[in-house]
């Protein structure tokens, strides 16, 4: 092994190196193989890891997902290239190692994009690092933050495309077509959309999620089960909390779907102290962008309560711990203010 001097590899070495890795040979003998000493073989191997997402069933026929540690040419590729390319050009970030620590401590352990941190970070002026959304991704592909990697990042799935349903009778209450025009214009606050998200099959505990449509604020409430009655005991515990006029002046309208959790339109208009408390609109039939703030936090919420989540083994802290973690995610609709800031200046206006 002495004969053999370090250097770097070039890419269809690389490709040789992955093809060996694979076959699960010995480092020593890739290193004899590709005529690199042994110490190049364990760099490079190290500067092309990656985690790779691997699904599988098992014996109980539920998917799992496990991670797994593997080796990309192309990516060790681009890091060469990048490490090259910057003998000559400083990185944008230079030597700011608390916006390094800072980007991510909130990725990693407070779950948030890349982009919303960059954001939040320009707004509140905490570093004086400046760099644009394109460069902080391609640092972070690169492997210029060393303790983040792409499978970090939320990233979204391929939407999927279904046949368009046909109604098949009209909603149990009051049509969105009877809305006012105002609301569809995010213009007033208090206007709600409310949706249910559902646990592990075979379990009752459901959340009950309320999107305030202005200022995206989520209110989070774990229910016993999806009945109607779960539903309306929640809006007068609700109403109870605010009282009768605060209730009126926040929850002007609630817009749902058509699910069997929400039939009882009479017991969700009606308020606990006598007379109406607000008024419930429903979607047209399988039209969820009709509450698109509502599916869109739904996502979120989603990314601490993966689906076949059983929530009755969770303490209402851990629930209330994300309901406020959406409520303080920096929004790029707000120039990264959060919603609950937006929330607490309307109810400071009202």
């Amino acid at each position: 092994m002495g004969t053999f001097g370090r250097k770097n590899l070039t890419y269809i070495q690389r490709l040789m190196l992955e093809d060996c890795l694979r076959a699960k040979l010995r480092k020593k003998d890739i290193a004899v193989k590709l005529g690199v000493c042994l110490s190049t073989v364990y760099r490079e191997v190290h500067r092309g890891e990656y985690r790779h997402k691997c699904k599988y069933r098992n014996d109980y026929g539920e998917d799992v997902v496990r991670y797994e540690t593997r080796y990309s040419p192309n990516l060790a590729q681009d890091k060469y290239r990048i490490n090259m390319t910057s003998k000559g050009i400083p990185l944008k970030i230079g030597n700011d190692y608390e916006f390094v620590d800072y980007v991510e401590k909130r990725v990693i352990y407070d779950k948030i994009s890349p982009c919303a941190v960059l954001g939040e970070i320009k707004r509140k002026k905490m570093f004086r690092t400046d760099i644009s959304k394109t460069t902080l991704y391609r640092y972070i592909e690169l492997g210029i933050f060393a303790n983040i990697s792409m499978q970090d990042l939320p990233i979204g799935q391929r939407k999927k495309h279904y046949r368009k349903a046909i109604a098949k009778r009209p909603p149990r209450g009051t049509s969105i077509e009877k809305r006012p025009a105002s609301i569809a214009e995010r213009n007033t606050f208090g206007h709600f959309e409310m949706d249910c998200v559902v646990g592990k099959q075979q379990t009752k505990n459901v959340l009950l999620v309320l999107t305030e449509r202005l200022t995206r604020y989520e209110m989070i409430f774990r229910m016993p089960n999806k009945k109607t009655e779960s539903v309306v005991r929640c809006l007068d515990l609700l109403e109870r909390r605010y009282g009768k006029t605060k209730f009126n002046k926040i929850f002007k309208s609630i817009t749902v779907d058509n699910g069997t959790e929400f039939s009882d339109h009479i017991g969700m208009e009606k308020s606990v102290f006598g007379g109406k408390r607000t008024d419930v609109y429903y979607c047209h039939p399988y039209t969820s962008c009709e509450r698109g703030s509502n599916e869109r936090i739904n996502r979120d919420i989603r990314r601490w309560f993966p689906k076949g989540t059983d929530f009755s083994q969770h303490a209402n802290k851990k629930i209330r711990c994300v309901e406020n973690w959406v409520n303080n995610y920096p929004r790029a609709i707000f120039g990264y203010a959060t919603p609950a800031e937006m929330f607490a200046e309307q109810l400071a206006a009202l």
